[in-house]
């Protein structure tokens, strides 16, 4: 309810320590004294702590209260400053405004009773439902009943017991082992928050291109599903694996860690198109919803809403999110075409290799004949930033043709997500962090079942130092997609950046094994492995600048007397960097002896070209040293990173130095 609304004036007061807000008097109370807020402040304040312990966006705020006509995001920043200070609390050290980086701010309420702490957690609904934040267990308003701050210790331990166990819970359930009896568990722990595998649509005919479009049509079908409340929806990557996989239902719900699974057919016969859908409880085998769809193609987007309610009421949900209209002149046809050609090539939003052509022409081809279609401007511009990832010849060029399809996507409709990620990534290089955070949450609030750009909004906020929060998002996205190896590529990164280089061993090992071999060797370093850092480097192709280095390297790292050949190993393969490559190479992060300047602008320069992860060293625990450096400040100063932080919240790592700059232990 937006805080606006005079039904407030009907709503009791909140009562909390020495703070009340009262809602029918639209006033905030600290000791007994009324705090000066102007309108829209305490209309902000409303909206957060009627619901405590939910994440509100930053649009969502300036929606509800401005309506987001003309206004800034400073003004938002501006109002959040005067609200804590009514509260009698700092940025710094939050007790019920708390900034949730990267996406928006939540109102938390201290734990009334030890009888509340003692109640169960719904870790299940902990998550928001972008992926974007996560929340803390739902805690008791405290207008629902006596609020009392907490005094007994014994209070606090049920308190952190409860959060343990549901902790250790909801960890076993992500990573636990593939063991006969899981299926069964299953289907307890996830009673409150069901998770669904939609599993390809058989295309039916004799169409060859009949499969493309089912492929895509099931992948546009999660996309709605994920709107809904309380449900997982595992990741068209994910459950693509098991299209022709002869398995039990059972079978493929419990390797998908699912508890229910959505099957089906499609079939196209002229202008008709034929629907069969079976919805089925795992743990049961019992089918709760069947549904034969008979429709005219022209009506395909309302079959989609249609069907996406159906399983909602089956399943006793509801969308949450309302879906984004098509536009109303969208031609369904011309719809169809676009999810072929973006289903053309295999590996999705993964394929970043020339196999990956096929779909960029199919996609080119529909853009000369239809210049002004937006889902096409935005699947070619995530074409083309994938492809310009791979070290190629041409890739800068790539890239800014990305980005000019990405801007003429969003000129076209706003409401693109491929565009938006493409352009927060042209905004982080850029270093404009709040512009990339912004574009990076409207993607993933657009496709909440896209595991491609939800890494990407992960692998965002570690490069800003946010490190912990990048890990909660990469394990949020792993629940559905667990077995997706380019996630657990990164959360081996996320994983070694935190210094838990054991724990990133494990997840470096289930990552594409070409990828993951620059990361498995500095591992393997960082664990003092030295041994298995050098068969890494000797798995090398010869044509990789930096494997002479990185031999040289492990061979120092056993034996020290060897350090003096491998600077210049590192100095030949700076000499070699191509394909927009900065002349830095990362085995300089090995040297018994730091040029930390050095380190800081190579680094700084890899993350402005934007093709590596290792910037991130700079968060890691062996990187105390270097942040010492009086060159780490000019950094912070510079990119501005401390700016950023101190108008946003600081990183767990980091803390203001009192001026402008920084302290990061």
């Amino acid at each position: 309810m937006p805080p606006t609304d005079p039904a407030q004036a009907d709503l009791a007061p909140l009562a909390f320590d020495a703070i009340v807000i009262d809602r029918g008097g639209r006033r905030l109370l600290r000791d007994g004294e009324v705090q000066a807020l102007e309108p829209k402040a305490y209309a902000v304040l409303a909206l957060l702590a009627g619901t405590p312990g939910r994440v509100y966006a930053r649009d969502e705020i300036l929606d509800a209260v401005w309506g987001h006509r003309h206004v800034t995001p400073g003004v938002l920043n501006r109002v959040m400053t005067l609200l804590r200070h009514a509260l009698g609390e700092d940025a710094a050290s939050p007790r019920y405004l708390h900034t949730v980086h990267g996406y928006g701010y939540r109102f938390d309420l201290p734990v009334a009773t030890a009888a509340d702490a003692a109640e169960p957690a719904d870790i299940g609904a902990a998550a928001d439902a972008t992926g974007a934040a996560n929340a803390p267990p739902p805690m008791r308003r405290a207008g629902d009943g006596a609020a009392r701050p907490p005094h007994a210790p014994r209070a606090i331990l049920l308190l952190a017991l409860a959060v343990l166990l549901a902790v250790a819970g909801l960890a076993w359930w992500r990573y636990g082992g593939d063991r006969a009896g899981d299926s069964d568990v299953a289907g307890a722990r996830n009673e409150a928050q069901p998770v669904l595998a939609v599993l390809p649509l058989r295309a039916l005919g004799g169409d060859p291109r009949s499969q493309d479009f089912a492929d895509g049509l099931s992948e546009e079908l999660i996309g709605l599903l994920a709107r809904i409340d309380g449900l997982r929806v595992t990741s068209h990557t994910s459950s693509v694996q098991f299209r022709d996989a002869k398995l039990p239902l059972a079978e493929i719900a419990r390797r998908l860690r699912a508890t229910h699974v959505l099957e089906g057919s499609v079939r196209q016969d002229g202008e008709r198109l034929r629907i069969s859908l079976r919805l089925v409880e795992a743990v049961s085998d019992r089918t709760l919803w069947t549904q034969d769809l008979d429709r005219e193609f022209r009506d395909i987007f309302e079959i989609q809403r249609n069907i996406a309610y159906a399983i909602g009421n089956a399943m006793q949900r509801q969308l949450g999110r309302k879906p984004p209209a098509p536009p109303a002149d969208e031609d369904p046809a011309l719809y169809q075409r676009y999810l072929i050609a973006r289903n053309t090539s295999a590996g999705g939003l993964r394929n970043t290799n020339s196999s990956s052509l096929p779909s960029e022409h199919a996609l080119r081809a529909l853009l000369r004949d239809h210049p002004d279609y937006a889902r096409a401007w935005g699947a070619l511009a995530a074409r083309l930033w994938l492809r310009s990832l791979a070290p190629d010849p041409g890739r800068d060029a790539v890239r800014a043709e990305a980005e000019r399809a990405a801007a003429t996507a969003l000129r076209l409709d706003p409401q693109q997500p491929d565009a938006l990620g493409v352009l927060a990534n042209r905004a982080c290089r850029e270093q404009q962090w709040q512009q990339c955070l912004t574009l990076s949450q409207r993607s993933i609030a657009l496709t909440p079942s896209d595991t491609a750009w939800r890494g990407a909004h992960a692998q965002r906020l570690a490069t800003m130092g946010y490190v912990d929060q990048a890990l909660r998002q990469i394990d949020d996205t792993l629940l559905i997609a667990p077995y997706d190896p380019m996630l657990h590529f990164w959360r081996g990164r996320v994983l070694d950046t935190l210094g838990r280089h054991d724990e990133a061993q494990s997840h470096l090992a289930m990552a594409d094994p070409i990828q993951a071999q620059t990361a498995r060797y500095f591992n393997a370093a960082w664990r003092r492995d030295y041994a298995t850092a050098a068969r890494v480097a000797q798995t090398l192709p010869s044509e990789v600048p930096w494997r002479n280095s990185e031999i040289a390297a492990a061979a120092a790292l056993q034996d020290p007397s060897r350090w003096p050949a491998v600077l210049p190993a590192i100095e030949a393969s700076e000499r070699s960097l191509r394909y927009g490559q900065v002349d830095y190479d990362f085995t300089r992060l090995l040297l018994p002896v730091r040029d930390y300047r050095r380190d800081i602008a190579g680094l700084d320069a890899v993350q402005r070209a934007g093709y590596a992860s290792y910037h991130w060293v700079l968060w890691q625990p062996e990187s105390r040293a270097l942040r010492r450096d009086p060159a780490f400040q000019a950094y912070l100063r510079d990119s501005g990173l401390a700016a950023f932080w101190r108008e946003q919240g600081w990183p767990v790592l980091c803390r203001s130095d009192g001026a402008d700059g920084a302290v990061c232990d």
